[in-house]
Parts: structure tokens; sequence; C-alpha cells
């Protein structure tokens, strides 16, 4: 479980370092989207951030892995709610706006990953 935590963390903060120095890579990324990889995103959230909640009590920083868990299984679980078409809508008003707040969000996305990180 160790390595997975470190992996996930290594993989958040490759991704939100990506972002923050090119802008145009979460654009790209967001107009790439299909239907299967929104499924598969959305799961994917949910499923890590049911492994966050499991492993919150034997990890150092276990309100970190609470935290994360949490916001995971119900960002993911909104997700699939909302569905894709109104997701993808709302994912690109929020690249084709300010960069600014897209950097902010790597910014966000590197600090998540080193905690991550750190907490292993």
């Amino acid at each position: 479980m160790k390595a997975i935590v470190w992996l996930i963390g290594a993989a958040i903060t490759a991704m939100s370092v990506l972002v923050i120095l090119k802008p145009q890579i979460a654009r790209d990324m967001s107009e790439r989207m299909n239907p299967q990889m929104f499924y598969f995103g959305a799961w994917a959230r949910i499923v890590i951030g049911i492994v966050f909640l499991l492993i919150s009590d034997t990890r150092n920083w276990g309100t970190l892995f609470n935290v994360l868990g949490i916001f995971l299984v119900v960002i993911g679980a909104y997700a699939l709610q909302t569905g894709f078409e109104r997701t993808r809508e709302f994912v690109l008003g929020i690249v084709h706006g300010n960069e600014n707040l897209v950097r902010v969000a790597g910014g966000v996305g590197v600090l998540i990953g080193i905690l991550l990180i750190s907490a292993t």
C-alpha cells in the first residue's frame, strides 16, 4: 500500500507541475476527453478515495487521508451523477478561462502530491 500511495502522490505531483508549466496541456486533455475516459476517471476517483479512507488509520497524517478520501469519493460520485456532457462543459469552461486559475489548481495539486509522498 505504501508504494501505491507514493505512486499516486508522484503522479499527482508530475501532472500538476506540467499544468503549471504549460496550462495548454490541461486544455488539450479536457478537449480529448471522451465518455470512456470520463467514466474511468470518475470510478478511479471513487476507488482511490475508498482506498484512502481504508488506510487512513494506519498511516501518518490520517486526517489528510480522511479528507482526501471523502473529497475524492464525493467528486467521483458527483461526476457520475451529472454525466459526461455537463462535466465536460464545466471543465472546458474552467480551462478556457483564466490561465492563472489553472496554474493555481496545479499548485494545489503539487501540494497534495507532496503531502501524499511525505505521508508514506
